[in-house]
């Protein structure tokens, strides 16, 4: 019943969701996200998006989007714009300390331990199938984005551009950020005009 109030009241905007569901939601996707911000794309989605209805599929890859322009660590910054997004900024921060915390309480109580059994036979394997886990998960994360974002020619060719960038070119991301950055607002300049011109 309370999820129904959040979600109808959300939707008319007269009343932000609280603050502990900022909290709650961001607690349980650090406690189950394993592999860092790229990973945490698809569990945002299917609880803001597709569950709860805070947000759409593009809201949610803009937030990404800028979490990954911006300084910082993507998890907190993903966290920190979409509470702020939902909530305001009492929320923003309260989803940066929940998806903070998981992580805090699981290091203070692995820490003492780790260096006993990181060598071990049985947790080298563990982590070997975690590793392909993160990399389906990251993987994941890009299929979706871009299906979403790819929608016409101009957003294929800023793809291939940037993916020929970094990977063959070995430029640095944050030029490949500025360059589409500025590569966007220009052909929005430039189709704005169009369009202006051609209603005269």
């Amino acid at each position: 019943m309370c999820s129904n109030l959040e979600k109808n009241t959300n939707s008319s905007n007269s009343i932000k969701p609280a603050w502990y569901t900022m909290f709650f939601s961001f607690f349980y996707i650090g406690l189950v996200t394993i592999g860092g911000g790229l990973a945490m794309l698809p569990i945002m989605e299917e609880e803001f998006v597709n569950k709860r209805k805070f947000l759409t599929k593009d809201e949610i890859i803009d937030i990404f989007a800028i979490a990954q322009s911006i300084p910082g660590v993507i998890a907190v910054n993903s966290s920190l714009l979409t509470g702020f997004k939902i909530a305001g900024i009492f929320g923003g921060i309260m989803a940066g300390i929940g998806v903070m915390t998981p992580s805090f309480i699981i290091i203070l109580m692995i820490a003492p331990i780790f260096e006993r059994f990181q060598n071990t036979l049985y947790v080298n394997k563990a982590f070997l199938g975690i590793r392909g886990a993160i990399a389906g998960l990251i993987l994941l994360s890009a299929f979706g984005m871009g299906k979403q974002v790819i929608k016409n020619k101009f957003t294929a060719a800023i793809f291939i551009l940037s993916f020929v960038l970094v990977v063959f070119l070995h430029f640095n991301v944050i030029y490949v950020l500025l360059i589409s950055a500025a590569i966007g607002w220009i052909y929005y300049l430039i189709k704005n005009n169009i369009n202006s011109d051609s209603r005269k």
